[in-house]
């Protein structure tokens, strides 16, 4: 079985049921380390499309041994957060022919606040996360 050839949905469900197996789940957890950096999936334009043009909230998914993962857990339910100067970008960003994605920082408001401690919530306000960090989103 060679990871590196594995679609990024394929690792986390093999992490996820490799727990009886601790060495295998190490070589899962490095993968998906090398599968972070270059983790361009998802762009801040995105989040704001759903979040500020449709007025949606967003449920996001962490790939498993990211930071994110690791402060918020396995997901939150989210609005993201702009500064005037934010808005004014990623306006400019969607509008753009073509668009233009970035990658980078979100910062979120938790609205599905379940076992998250202050901290956690203050963290996602204050620190945010990665898009690279991101495994899946999920939007009505």
């Amino acid at each position: 079985m060679n990871l590196q050839e594995m679609e990024l949905s394929q690792l986390v469900m093999l992490w996820q049921a490799a727990g009886g197996n601790p060495q295998f789940k190490l070589l899962i957890e490095a993968e998906l380390q090398n599968r972070i950096q270059g983790n361009a999936n998802f762009s801040r334009e995105y989040f704001f499309d759903i979040c500020k043009i449709k007025n949606h909230a967003v449920t996001v998914l962490f790939i498993p041994t990211s930071k994110a993962y690791e402060l918020y857990g396995p997901n939150l339910t989210i609005d993201i957060l702009l500064t005037e100067e934010e808005m004014q970008e990623m306006f400019k960003n969607y509008s753009a022919k073509p668009s233009v994605n970035t990658t980078g920082t979100i910062k979120a408001k938790i609205l599905v606040k379940n076992n998250l401690s202050k901290e956690q919530i203050e963290n996602a306000e204050n620190i945010g996360f990665h898009t690279s960090e991101i495994f899946e989103t999920l939007h009505v």
